[in-house]
């Protein structure tokens, strides 16, 4: 038996256990929350994160550097040039390789787009989120 469900049997019997998440509209799908309820009162919140692990550090392991590239794109959806950009650096680096002034531009380029792109994200939701 988890913590979690032991707790979940020694709780006041006159509260309401709500299972917030993991895909609740406010939540976007990146945790769960455990809302232990007294009418309209939250008493406890638990929250459970860790619902967007992909275990790509395991996976790429055993692959090539250059394959390792597509995976780092699905650990953001809202930024895949910042992972990108992160993984390459780090392995430029190990490697001790320079890039031209021209490329380090179109990553800059690139990862400032993306970066708006996930404000207007966020934007877009939020406004969602309080009703308009």
């Amino acid at each position: 038996m988890s913590v979690t469900e032991q707790g979940l049997l020694e709780r006041d019997k006159d509260t309401m256990t709500l299972n917030m998440g993991p895909q609740h509209p406010s939540t976007h799908g990146v945790f769960r929350v455990i809302l232990e309820m007294d009418g309209e009162v939250v008493k406890t919140a638990e929250p459970e994160i860790g619902y967007l692990h992909t275990g790509i550090e395991k996976t790429s392991e055993n692959k090539r550097y250059v394959h390792v590239i597509p995976m780092t794109d699905r650990l953001d959806y809202l930024n895949p040039p910042g992972n990108n950009l992160a993984f390459c650096l780090s392995t430029e680096k190990l490697l001790g390789v320079e890039i031209p002034d021209r490329a380090n531009a179109l990553r800059v380029i690139m990862c400032e787009l993306a970066r708006i792109a996930s404000h207007l994200v966020w934007l877009g939701t939020h406004a969602l989120d309080i009703g308009a």
